[in-house]
C-alpha cells in the first residue's frame, strides 16, 4: 500500500471516529437536558394525596350563581377581591368570613361575592387555582373548593409556578364532583377570561392589595377585625334607611 493511500485511510478512519464521538456527545447532551427538564417538571408538580390534604369546615350557605353566597336580593353586597396565595386572604376566609356568614349571610342581610385577583402576586399557580375554583363553581362547589384551597395554601403555593392540576383533580374527587367535567373545564381554560376580568375590576376600583372589599361600593382594605365589618355593614344599612 502506498504511503499516500495509507495516510488517506487513516484520515478517513480518524474522521469516522470523530463523527461517532460528536454523535455520542450530542446524545449525551440531549439526555442530560432531558433529565433536567424532567426534574424541573416533576418538582413543579404539586401532587398532594388525599391524606396530605387538610379538610376544613366547609361553607354551609348555598352557592348562588357562579361566585355568590347567600341571597342576591340582600340589602348589603360585599364583593371580596382575594388571592388564593395570599396569607391574609386565607386568614379572612377561614376566620372572619365564617363570622360574616353566620351573622349576616345566613340571615339574609348580606350577599357575598368572590373575585380572584391573582395578578397582584404575579404567580401562575394562583391563576390556575382561581380557574379551578370557578370550574368547581360549575358544579355548585366553588365555596367548598375555595375553603380547601385556603386551608392547604402553605402546601400549594410554595412554588408560585407550580402545576396544581393533579391536586385540583384530587380536590374535585374529595367533593364528589364530576372529575371529567372538571378536568375538561380546567384544561380548556374556560375561566381564563373571567379571572382576567376580576383583575380588571379590581384595577377599576383602585384595589392594589388583597384582601380588599367593596361593601355596597365602599372600599374596605385588608383583613380587618370582624368588628370593623360590623361597623361598615351598619353604616351601609343606615345609608339605605336614609
Amino acid at each position: 500500500m502506498s504511503s499516500r493511500k495509507f495516510i488517506e485511510e487513516r484520515r478517513q478512519k480518524k474522521q469516522r471516529q470523530n463523527n461517532i464521538l460528536v454523535i455520542i456527545m450530542a446524545l449525551g447532551a440531549v439526555l442530560v437536558i432531558g433529565a433536567f427538564v424532567l426534574a424541573f417538571v416533576t418538582t413543579n408538580r404539586v401532587n398532594l394525596s388525599a391524606r396530605q390534604i387538610i379538610t376544613p369546615e366547609f361553607t354551609q350557605v348555598e352557592q348562588d350563581g357562579l361566585n355568590g353566597l347567600g341571597n342576591p336580593d340582600a340589602p348589603i353586597v360585599i364583593e371580596e377581591f382575594s388571592d388564593f396565595g395570599c396569607t391574609h386572604c386565607a386568614d379572612f376566609a377561614l376566620e372572619t368570613k365564617k363570622l360574616i356568614e353566620e351573622e349576616y349571610v345566613k340571615t339574609g342581610q348580606v350577599y357575598f361575592v368572590f373575585h380572584s385577583v391573582g395578578g397582584l402576586l404575579n404567580a401562575p399557580a394562583t391563576f390556575q387555582a382561581a380557574e379551578a375554583a370557578y370550574c368547581a363553581g360549575d358544579q355548585d362547589a366553588l365555596w367548598q373548593f375555595h375553603d380547601l384551597l385556603f386551608a392547604n395554601q402553605g402546601k400549594l403555593f410554595l412554588n408560585g409556578i407550580g402545576d396544581l392540576s393533579k391536586t385540583m383533580t384530587t380536590f374535585a374527587e374529595m367533593l364528589d364532583l364530576d372529575t371529567n367535567q372538571f378536568d375538561a373545564c380546567l384544561a380548556e381554560g374556560k375561566y381564563q377570561t373571567l379571572t382576567a376580568n376580576d383583575q380588571a375590576l379590581a384595577t377599576e376600583n383602585g384595589i392594589t392589595g388583597t384582601p380588599s372589599f367593596l361593601i355596597n361600593g365602599v372600599l374596605l382594605k385588608g383583613n380587618q377585625p370582624f368588628e370593623n365589618f360590623q361597623t361598615a355593614i351598619a353604616d351601609a344599612l343606615l345609608e339605605i334607611a336614609e
